[in-house]
């Protein structure tokens, strides 16, 4: 089947608006505190991994699939960017294997888990940042939604620096990016 068929509207809807809810719902399951240090979705399913790869599933697959669904919207074609697609989606799975490791030090499991966290936003990021700067000479929105999506990394850098590591610096910048996607895949107010 080809990529057109499989990557539908209605199935990029879906990915982003579960993810969407289940994103800002999950850090407060269990009576977790979101804003503590020790309140990232990494600390609080580490027991629970299924919980933890639903998130990622949903979260990681709906930037990708919505990111190939930009693409195929502007006639966009480009390896390099799909690749990247794909490794941001790998790296949330390497999170999500290297969950449970001890916080006390900085062992091999931890710091595998700091580097696939690093590498997800990177490589979830950058294939919408470069296709928005390597296409911004033909159409007029672009170079503001390439600054929109460096604001929204901003927003991580901004929480993390004033409130610290905690899952607000999870939930609100990937709320805003799935907002930023849909706003863009499946609205006027981006003309093709």
């Amino acid at each position: 089947m080809k990529t057109e068929k499989l990557i539908n509207k209605p199935l990029c809807i879906f990915f982003l608006a579960v993810a969407f809810v289940y994103g800002l719902a999950l850090p407060f399951f269990w009576g977790n505190n979101p804003a503590s240090e020790l309140g990232t979705l990494s600390l609080l399913c580490e027991d629970r991994k299924f919980y933890f790869w639903l998130w990622g599933i949903f979260t990681s697959g709906g930037i990708a699939l919505n990111t190939q669904y930009l693409f195929r919207k502007y006639n966009f074609k480009n390896t390099f960017l799909n690749v990247l697609c794909v490794l941001g989606f790998v790296s949330m799975a390497v999170v999500a294997l290297t969950l449970g490791h001890s916080i006390d030090s900085w062992n091999p499991k931890r710091l595998a888990h700091w580097i696939a966290t690093g590498a997800f936003i990177a490589f979830s990021l950058a294939p919408i940042v470069l296709f928005f700067i390597k296409e911004r000479k033909n159409h007029k929105h672009f170079p503001a939604l390439t600054a929109c999506a460096f604001g929204i990394l901003a927003t991580f850098l901004i929480i993390f620096a004033v409130v610290g590591k905690s899952a607000l610096m999870e939930m609100i910048p990937l709320a805003l990016m799935e907002i930023f996607l849909f706003v863009v895949n499946f609205t006027k107010l981006v003309k093709e």
